[in-house]
């Protein structure tokens, strides 16, 4: 019987040579075909497939395109490693049954993986994704040697829709006409986004400077986060700067944004979210719902609540935003890693266009990125929002941890904490009226992680390692 290939919060990741190689790629591909097949999809279908610049990447690209062809579809394969999203636009743009990206994100060097995306132009749904995996785990490995694909002889055609993107991002911004006094440095972080991504801001007038652009599959010997461990040298670029610009850092496959403000400093994704939420319900009068992650801050429920805004929360994994944002009556979705969709666009993460709203925000309302932070504070409370993991090494300690988990759904008072709600859609949450605690297992990683935002910076700590002193007096 074949092995399993359980999909996480995401697609299909796993570790280059060991749980990611031609043998699991095959079946995917495959099952993913099958699964078309059972939806009676037309034969010759566009199939869009796009790649990182991870270590064989493309080659994996080039494999997969060479089973969608042999099976009567039309794959088409990127010319340059690219940022998932713009192959999200490109399945719609194709009126495309589904389209695949080779990509492991923000995971380290050594990851690869298998992201699907849906014919609305986002993630698959979670439905689609349960039963790709299933028929995929249903099939024979393909044995061709893989070194044939290596030699970059492909049945496929090339997919270049650079053009089409840039246009309609140029539809749902207006940074024309508006003053633009702030210099910008965009962090690629070594990953897939630079080609398609400077192409679009040049297409859109944006001027920029650069960081590590080079295509690297090492990443420079880091992961390619946009975290606060990884933009030491953007930061260091900004402050050089004397407060004269902004930095911005896409993830590895450019669905997820750092932003670094005037003074050097790192803004949290909730503020990302919670300045465009204020600049699209303010300023351009949009109304919707506001879907978030049961990781997201609080602060996004005080500012949706104050513009008598529907909050929906949502299990971690953009897949279940992707559901949502296909629904007419959502203006916005994200999650605390960073990813944000728009109802009035694709029901995908885009950060780019996350960006480009950010920037339109600064011009019409005539701020710096500082300001705008302030005026956030100032207008619904900061929250200080702490996120961390923590690794399980081997089946046992895994095993502990589900215990423990399953303790404190039964005695949440265990855990010794005041709190209003406890609530267990994705892990557990304990939640009061100024923050919560959020602990929950990785979907992709051997990791648990644990959330923790407040408006007291004090206590925020103080439930933090109240967390920690529980989870390592029960893992021992």
């Amino acid at each position: 019987m074949s092995s399993k290939l359980p999909f996480g919060s995401d697609g299909y990741r796993g570790i280059i040579g060991s749980t990611f190689t031609w043998s699991e790629v095959s079946r995917l591909a495959m099952g993913t075909c099958a699964f078309l097949e059972k939806q009676a999809v037309p034969s010759a279908s566009p199939i869009p497939i796009g790649y990182d610049t991870r270590f064989l990447a493309r080659e994996f690209a080039l494999g997969v395109g060479k089973v969608f062809a042999e099976k009567g579809f039309n794959p088409l394969i990127s010319e340059t490693p690219c940022p998932s999203p713009y192959i999200s636009f490109c399945v719609k743009e194709l009126s495309a049954p589904i389209g695949v990206v080779i990509t492991a994100s923000h995971n380290p060097f050594y990851y690869l993986g298998f992201k699907l995306k849906g014919p609305e132009g986002g993630s698959a749904t979670p439905a689609v994704q349960k039963e790709i995996s299933k028929l995929s785990e249903e099939m024979e490995p393909i044995s061709e040697d893989f070194e044939v694909l290596r030699s970059g002889e492909s049945p496929c055609k090339t997919l270049n829709l650079v053009d089409s993107y840039s246009k309609e991002l140029r539809k749902l911004v207006n940074l024309e006409g508006l003053p633009n006094e702030t210099e910008l440095t965009v962090d690629f972080m070594n990953g897939a986004c630079v080609q398609v991504y400077s192409a679009v801001l040049r297409r859109l007038s944006v001027d920029f400077s650069s960081l590590r652009t080079t295509a690297d599959p090492l990443f420079g010997g880091r992961k390619p986060e946009p975290i606060e461990a990884e933009l030491g040298e953007l930061v260091a670029w900004i402050e050089a700067g004397e407060g004269h610009g902004i930095g911005a850092a896409f993830d590895g496959d450019g669905d997820r944004l750092a932003l670094v403000d005037e003074s050097g400093e790192i803004v949290p994704s909730h503020e990302i979210f919670g300045i465009i939420l204020l600049h699209l319900a303010e300023d351009r009068k949009l109304k919707g719902r506001v879907v978030k992650t049961v990781s997201y801050s609080s602060l996004l429920n005080r500012l949706a609540e104050s513009f008598g805004l529907e909050v929906k929360e949502i299990p971690v994994g953009f897949k279940y935003a992707t559901e949502e944002l296909m629904k007419r009556e959502t203006l916005i979705a994200g999650e605390e890693s960073g990813g944000i969709g728009f109802g009035f666009y694709l029901p995908e993460r885009d950060a780019l266009l996350v960006l480009l709203l950010i920037l339109e925000a600064m011009r019409s309302r005539r701020k710096r990125l500082c300001s705008l932070r302030e005026e956030l504070w100032g207008r619904f409370g900061r929250s200080y929002f702490n996120h961390e993991d923590i690794e399980l090494p081997g089946e046992t300690v895994r095993e502990k941890l589900k215990q423990a988990l399953e303790l404190l759904k039964n005695e949440p008072t265990r855990l010794g904490i005041d709190y209003e709600e406890v609530s267990y859609l994705d892990g557990v949450k304990f939640s009061w009226k100024t923050g919560f605690l959020l602990l929950r297992p990785s979907g992709t990683e051997p990791l648990l992680r644990i959330y923790c935002d407040e408006m007291s910076q004090e206590r925020m700590l103080e439930v933090r390692e109240q967390a920690r002193s529980f989870v390592h007096t029960f893992l021992g």
